[in-house]
């Protein structure tokens, strides 16, 4: 049983210290005494954790005064050493990200053509289609969900309900927002976040001023049936099919996602991506879900002859995302336009043929059709090779050069996906950001961070336990957050923290589960299994969106579940549990995954927002307030809550030095979209005339776009066209009230 907290006084500060403690109890009340007794409680061990709630800093601070402070003012506190504080972020698994090696995949020569001109290829293969218009069915790109800073900074017609709710009846209906607005074609502002608004933004149980589930997500296509291709045409055939839930006064708007787009910068670090982790480390060459697509296969000239071989590609999960969207009726196809026709349609244009390419573009360098004319681009859009020339020049022959057709397609229309999965991946395995303050500062250099930045590292890395009697955290909050986000990546989901020196990857984690006690989180005694990379940190209810906890193709997402199962292709359980010196087994073998989502890398992360899943937090001043209160469902979703949450421990003047420290994970070259982080022109779709009241423009069942243009940079980045750096979504401040 934990101690009470007049022994636990007793036993940790004894004499003069311990009679203030119960002077205190008497005067303050239990409730404040309450907070002082469970930060006292962190030094004991793994035995039962107890964090206090924040805003208790006059108790502790009092008891500092007898018995050594807890908690300093800033200005009271002692000058930190650069050198002292890299080693212990070293220590604590950071570091450049310039240090880690970028996953390949190791059969990937088996698809490639040989040689340097061949890999090259490929990548131009990949930005083209990233960023190609034409690939979707009526102009949206696979970029227009990730042009800012690899993620979307759009404000209009973004939100979408909870369309991923247990609960059918409750997933097409919008909420309200602060404001009063919402639903289709609303404009947020920054009156509307967070999403979850609490009288006491420093308590998760204090009166909810406004809750919403709905989404900040991406505009897709709109509601359509595909019918087929015109030749020479961009845009596909199709008829247009009422949209129940995404219309203003019944005439369609572009439709929503069930969640927030994650960047793609840095992406490949991840062992699986999106937010649920469907994006599949293993490609199977066909669709998103690797081995869980059983029918998944491509078709192989063997001797003359085509024949259908299954693919199994591992470290390949942006090759398993990149194929999705492209067929996906709410994203960037009408419904029904299987993966060939999308070959048929843009192997008959010219790449780009709608947009303008920078002549300094960092990878069409020479294939450009426009020219400069002083800061601007002019001239013809497109590239000046064809898709089927980059895929000849950039796999072998066996998968694309057969003259027999099936189904009336020829082999490089039926293998289109493997190429297109394959060429996205090699384009986006080039963009890592490795060049922020921090790296610089991880490889030697003391200057590159301030000593506010170095406050905020410290309380970063700050675990707590063990951390007591080390003067470098004394006056340092407990942010506990590098147990998440760790490593040079700033995420557990990524390869290297699952796996090393090629053993296999730990992708199931056995852990000490959450409890409510008193009210309070702690972590208890009982174990359970749960997601290595994943987290669920009481965001929204577990029901609203199971994330890893869900299904596709009648299969659990869950590595956990699918060993429960049976399933061959799923990892193992850690079975070491229960020996000698070991946590207990699971009783049951409870499985913690519902509502848990991939922790997301922090690289880049000012210009990223809005924050988690589900767009709910416009600055990152919101997310810090968000885990000081340990979460908003919390107390809901106990039973898959993540242990490290009860880890967090802030005070008010933890916060700042925190956010300087995230913004100095910021990447320049990406601020000022400098090589390899350039790209071609891009039409956004950005709302609609008029308002979510009513609209001001349509055409028969749809309503007209307006249009946002991203203008054509190249590698030297938008200083040289004189555009202004990429900037915060809203342009919200970060460290405003």
């Amino acid at each position: 049983m934990p101690l009470t907290p007049e022994q636990l006084y007793q036993e940790a500060a004894g004499g003069l210290a311990a009679a203030l403690a119960l002077c205190l109890l008497g005067y303050l009340g239990t409730k404040l005494a309450a907070h002082a007794w469970r930060a006292v409680t962190v030094g004991n061990g793994y035995r039962r954790w107890v964090l206090r709630r924040r805003r208790s800093a006059g108790l502790v601070l009092l008891l500092g005064a007898v018995s050594g402070s807890v908690v300093a003012d800033a200005q009271d506190l002692a000058p930190l050493d650069p050198a002292e504080v890299r080693s212990v972020a070293l220590d604590a698994g950071l570091d450049s990200l310039r240090n880690v090696d970028i996953p390949k995949p190791d059969n990937l020569d088996d698809f490639l053509q040989p040689g340097a001109l061949a890999r090259r290829a490929a990548v131009q293969l990949g930005k083209a289609r990233f960023w190609d218009m034409q690939v979707g069915s009526d102009g949206v790109a696979c970029a227009s969900c990730h042009f800012h800073a690899g993620a979307d900074s759009r404000s209009k017609n973004q939100l979408s309900p909870g369309l991923k709710h247990t609960d059918p009846a409750l997933r097409t209906i919008f909420d309200a927002t602060v404001s009063g607005g919402g639903g289709p074609n609303y404009q947020l502002t920054a009156a509307d976040f967070p999403f979850h608004q609490l009288e006491h933004p420093e308590d998760r149980t204090s009166t909810v001023l406004h809750d919403t589930n709905d989404v900040v997500s991406s505009q897709g296509v709109f509601r359509a049936n595909f019918t087929g291709l015109a030749p020479g045409s961009p845009t596909d055939l199709g008829t247009p099919a009422a949209d129940p839930v995404f219309n203003v006064g019944g005439v369609n708007v572009r439709r929503g996602q069930p969640r927030n787009t994650p960047s793609i910068i840095n992406a490949v670090f991840n062992f699986a991506n999106l937010w649920d982790g469907r994006g599949h480390n293993v490609f199977n060459g066909v669709s998103v879900f690797g081995p869980l697509d059983a029918g998944a296969a491509i078709l192989v000239n063997e001797n003359g002859a085509l024949a259908s071989r299954p693919v199994r590609i591992n470290n390949a999960s942006l090759a398993s995302v990149a194929v999705g969207p492209p067929r996906n009726d709410s994203l960037m196809s009408f419904r029904n336009r299987p993966f060939h026709d999308i070959a048929r349609k843009l192997l008959g244009l010219r790449p780009l043929g709608l947009q303008l390419v920078h002549p300094s573009d960092d990878v069409f360098r020479g294939l450009s059709r426009a020219r400069r004319s002083g800061r601007f681009v002019v001239g013809e859009p497109g590239l000046d090779v064809t898709y089927a020339e980059l895929i000849s020049r950039a796999f072998r022959a066996e998968y694309w050069d057969s003259s027999e057709r099936v189904d009336g397609y020829s082999q490089m229309e039926q293998n289109f996906s493997l190429f297109f999965g394959l060429a996205i991946q090699m384009y986006q395995s080039r963009l890592v950001s490795d060049r922020a303050p921090f790296d610089r500062f991880m490889e030697g250099d003391d200057a590159a961070l301030s000593a506010e930045h170095l406050r905020g590292l410290l309380t970063f890395i700050n675990r707590g336990p063990g951390r007591s009697d080390d003067p470098i955290f004394q006056g340092i909050g407990q942010g506990n957050c590098v147990s998440c986000h760790g490593g040079p990546e700033f995420t557990d989901a990524a390869t290297s923290n699952l796996g090393a020196d090629g053993d296999a990857p730990e992708l199931i984690e056995l852990e000490e589960a959450p409890e409510l006690l008193d009210g309070q989180l702690v972590i208890s005694t009982a174990t359970t299994f749960l997601g290595n990379g994943f987290a669920n940190i009481g965001v929204r209810l577990a029901a609203e969106d199971l994330g890893r906890g869900g299904t596709e193709l009648g299969l659990p997402l869950s590595f956990v579940r699918q060993k429960l199962l049976g399933l061959a292709f799923a990892p193992d359980l850690p079975r070491t549990c229960g020996r000698t010196g070991e946590p207990p087994c699971p009783v049951d073998d409870r499985v913690s995954v519902d509502g848990a989502f991939k922790v997301p890398g922090l690289r880049n992360v000012e210009l990223t927002g809005p924050y988690f899943h589900n767009g709910g937090q416009a600055t990152l001043k919101q997310v810090i307030e968000f885990y000081d209160r340990q979460g908003d469902f919390t107390n809901d979703n106990i039973a898959n809550v993540d242990r490290n949450l009860a880890l967090v421990a802030l005070e008010d003047n933890d916060e700042e030095p925190l956010i300087e420290f995230l913004l100095s994970l910021t990447d320049e070259r990406v601020r000022n979209e400098r090589g390899p982080f350039d790209h071609p022109q891009l039409f956004v779709p950005n709302g609609h005339p008029g308002d979510h009241t009513a609209l001001t423009c349509a055409m028969g069942m749809q309503s007209c776009d307006g249009l946002l243009e991203i203008p054509p940079v190249g590698r030297n980045g938008r200083p040289s066209a004189r555009l202004e750096p990429l900037g915060t979504f809203l342009g919200l401040e970060h460290l405003a009230e």
